[in-house]
């Protein structure tokens, strides 16, 4: 996508918007909810806000996440107690994991962490002077991790774009399009089913439905 001096505001919302919704759903997944967390979704009018169009998954976690922190009238907070033990249940474990969120995970026939996506995706992330903040205790490719470097990547967008830098832009929104189609594209549709399939609560549910609506909205904009 090459912007031009008619498209240059439009371009720099939907990079904006892009950005804010791969940072907050980064949060959602890479640590449980927590009071602060909660009640800043919970703060009026936050889910109005949400930055990307209210597609069908998008309104369905929308609906869902107000209702998990005591927005929807007459519906009360889920637990967070109840809420965090989905996180650890779904992500971290003990034991089996229902929903892995590494990209190794499900893309190498032995289903194993630090195997080649991840050395891939550090890769990835090490072109633009980026690492894990964990690097070789936890892996690269957390599709938490992988939707902060796509913020990352609209962030500095942002600011090529405001510097008339076309070169330099160019550059970022073919880095955004490859990662999406050769990473996160790839594995995350299937890590979500399995979060809305296993999730026992509607905090993690909403989780899933508004990542899906935001990749599918990033696959229309961004990959051609």
């Amino acid at each position: 996508m090459t912007p031009t001096s008619t498209g240059d505001q439009l371009i720099g919302t939907r990079l904006d918007s892009f950005a804010a919704a791969y940072a907050f759903l980064s949060r959602l997944l890479l640590a449980p909810a927590d009071a602060e967390l909660c009640a800043r979704v919970a703060a009026p009018g936050l889910l109005d806000e949400w930055p990307l169009e209210h597609d069908a998954p998008t309104a369905h976690g929308l609906q869902l996440l107000g209702r998990s922190v005591g927005v929807v009238d007459g519906v009360d907070a889920e637990d967070l107690a109840t809420v965090q033990r989905d996180y650890q249940a779904l992500f971290v474990g003990p034991g089996h994991l229902l929903a892995a969120p590494y990209e190794s995970v499900h893309r190498t026939q032995d289903r194993l962490l630090f195997d080649e996506p991840t050395l891939k995706v550090r890769a990835a992330y090490r072109a633009f002077g980026l690492e894990a903040p964990r690097l070789h205790r936890e892996p690269d490719d957390h599709l938490g991790l992988e939707l902060h470097f796509l913020s990352v990547l609209c962030e500095r967008a942002l600011d090529a774009l405001a510097q008339g830098d076309e070169p330099l832009l160019d550059s970022l929104f073919a880095a955004h399009s490859a990662f999406l189609t050769d990473h996160v594209l790839a594995w995350a549709p299937e890590v979500l089913d399995l979060v809305t399939e296993n999730a026992t609560t509607d905090f993690y549910r909403a989780t899933a439905a508004l990542t899906q609506g935001a990749l599918e909205q990033a696959k229309a904009c961004f990959v051609g």
